[in-house]
């Protein structure tokens, strides 16, 4: 009488161990990548958001200001005589060429005309430009219009030896 001694308890192979690792790796790698997506995005919208906020910064200062010198009207455009910093800016052509940089260490600046603390990737560079009251997309020369076009570019720089990136351009029209 010959016996048969019959196995009943089987283990994976080798093969069949390696898929499953390679299985799960890639799956691992997929989620990882997944989250360095969703970290740049929040990122770029945390930047955005900032970018949007030091352009409104520029416009809530301006908003009740004339357009020119209450004093010297339109003789002067820009900054007249004795109007050293923002704080003494008291009309829109002021701000024209404004260039307030946290690497410059001027800016950006607040609603008030403060250098915001803590924020030296930040730049925030401002044109006013005379329009066309009647069309608001050409430029006249400055001081001759009723109407301005204010735009403030929002730069954001993460190393200081690389370029500045412009992350948002905040534009308004204000008409005398």
């Amino acid at each position: 009488m010959s016996r048969r001694v019959c196995s009943s308890s089987r283990g994976f192979t080798l093969v069949e161990t390696a898929l499953a690792i390679v299985i799960v790796a890639t799956g691992m790698l997929a989620m990882v990548a997944a989250n360095q997506a969703f970290i740049m995005q929040n990122d770029w919208g945390e930047r955005a958001a900032q970018a949007a906020r030091l352009g409104g910064e520029i416009r809530e200062r301006s908003l009740t200001m004339p357009i020119f010198d209450p004093v010297t009207a339109n003789a002067t455009w820009g900054p007249e005589a004795g109007e050293a910093s923002v704080a003494d800016w008291d009309d829109m052509d002021d701000f024209d060429d404004l260039d307030a940089s946290g690497w410059a260490g001027t800016g950006p600046i607040d609603a008030t005309g403060a250098v915001i603390p803590g924020m030296s990737q930040w730049r925030q560079a401002v044109r006013v430009e005379s329009v066309d009251p009647v069309d608001l997309g050409t430029v006249v020369s400055d001081g001759s219009s009723e109407a301005v076009r204010v735009s403030v570019d929002v730069f954001w720089r993460d190393d200081p030896s690389a370029a500045s990136e412009l992350v948002t351009t905040v534009t308004w029209v204000h008409v005398r």
